[in-house]
């Protein structure tokens, strides 16, 4: 019986937008619609042809592995040189210390933030987040803060951690209840 829409809705580049609302409003289905996942039963949605969307798993599985996170990081981008990779690794707050241990030993925090340095080193320029901060301690989400001001492209965070969303800067907000979508 769930209902989604109508909803006109154009998120453009470099938009920062939270997405917020009660659990069941829709939010999910929102995303699924506008990342082209879900076919819309009327009307359209589609996405720029230079669109590269990113996603950061909840579990931050991506660095689990024995190897140093700098190998790691070089195997999921071979063209790039581990001087860039190092370069771009430190922007997100990993330096030395970091990328020359095992990728399994860093926090949640530390592999959320390199795996936002491998979607930036893969040029995604839309960032998704659903949840973000779910089983993340304090340190963990204060890292990955840290990392999402750091980011360039269009980010959609989808939260109902009242702290991210004010640690977080953000261009636009949207709530979802009931199928609709409202801009505040």
């Amino acid at each position: 019986d769930f209902a989604f829409g109508p909803a006109s809705l154009q998120i453009d580049w470099a938009d920062r937008v939270a997405i917020t609302g009660a659990n069941g409003a829709g939010k999910s289905t929102l995303l699924a619609v506008l990342l082209g996942r879900l076919e819309p039963d009327s009307g359209s949605a589609t996405l720029g042809s230079g669109v590269l969307i990113g996603e950061v798993d909840q579990a931050r599985g991506l660095f689990l592995g024995d190897e140093p996170l700098l190998e790691a990081f070089c195997a999921a981008v071979p063209d790039t040189e581990p001087a860039e990779v190092r370069t771009l690794l430190a922007k997100f707050g990993l330096k030395a210390a970091h990328v020359l241990r095992p990728a399994a030993t860093l926090s949640p925090g530390e592999r959320t933030r390199a795996a936002l340095a491998l979607l930036q080193g893969r040029g995604v320029n839309l960032l998704v987040l659903d949840e973000p901060t779910n089983h993340l301690d304090l340190p963990a989400i204060e890292q990955l803060e840290s990392a999402l001001e750091a980011y360039e492209g269009t980010l959609l965070l989808v939260t109902h951690d009242r702290r991210m969303l004010d640690a977080v800067s953000v261009t636009r907000r949207l709530r979802v209840a009931d199928g609709k979508v409202t801009e505040l």
